[in-house]
């Protein structure tokens, strides 16, 4: 009799060792899902604030870059303002002098 009331104490104890470990498993993994989508936010937010830093630092460098143009654009211009304004006085010193021979 008393043979059997240990087995079942035994019983009584696996029982409980297993349900114990089953919430403790459970638990483990909640805390792991948990654990996995910090990361998860985590790595999103600091893809998105690398993204952010890259779309700036190009809209910075293509700024830089569209001064350079424009500034480049307006010495081309002024050169060829130059040039032309000499050879309009040449050319209009030729047709008045031609029409003065007329």
């Amino acid at each position: 009799m008393e043979l059997i009331k240990q087995i079942k104490d035994a019983e009584n104890q696996a029982k409980e060792i297993v349900e114990q470990a089953r919430k403790e498993a459970v638990a483990t993994v909640d805390e792991a899902r948990r654990e996995y989508d910090r990361q998860l936010r985590e790595a999103q937010k600091d893809r998105e604030q690398a993204i952010q830093d890259a779309v700036e630092q190009a809209a910075q460098q293509a700024q830089g870059e569209v001064e350079q143009l424009l500034e480049q654009g307006r010495q081309d211009v002024e050169a060829i303002q130059k040039a032309a304004h000499g050879k309009m006085d040449t050319c209009v010193e030729k047709i008045v002098a031609g029409l003065e021979q007329d």
